[in-house]
């Protein structure tokens, strides 16, 4: 999985609700329509993200696409092997202290 295909699925995750490839390009930082569009084919055909549905944007109709459950599992995967790449350096215990959220003191 790609970086770019990484970014999108997030922004699509963080906002719960149906997109547009514009809508993406707009919160996403350093993505063009372009490479919006072009990733959100590969995840289609992947079956990582579905179309929701098809909106009005100005005078145009677009889609708008969602994730799918395979995203969620694609994702667990790429960071599965990520770590098992580095399982020899990182203890099990170090990749939870290193990912737990900070705690703000009040």
């Amino acid at each position: 999985m790609s970086q770019r295909e990484l970014d999108v699925l997030k922004i699509l995750w963080e906002h719960n609700e149906p997109m547009m490839a514009t809508d993406i390009v707009n919160v996403g930082e350093g993505l063009t329509q372009s490479t919006v569009t072009a990733v959100l084919r590969k995840l289609l055909r992947a079956g990582l993200v579905e179309v929701a549905g098809v909106t009005h944007s100005d005078t145009v109709l677009s889609r708008t696409y969602i994730t799918t459950p395979a995203a969620r599992q694609a994702a667990l995967e790429y960071f599965a092997e990520i770590y098992r790449q580095f399982q020899s350096v990182v203890t099990p215990e170090e990749l939870l202290n290193a990912i737990k959220p900070n705690k703000t003191e009040g």
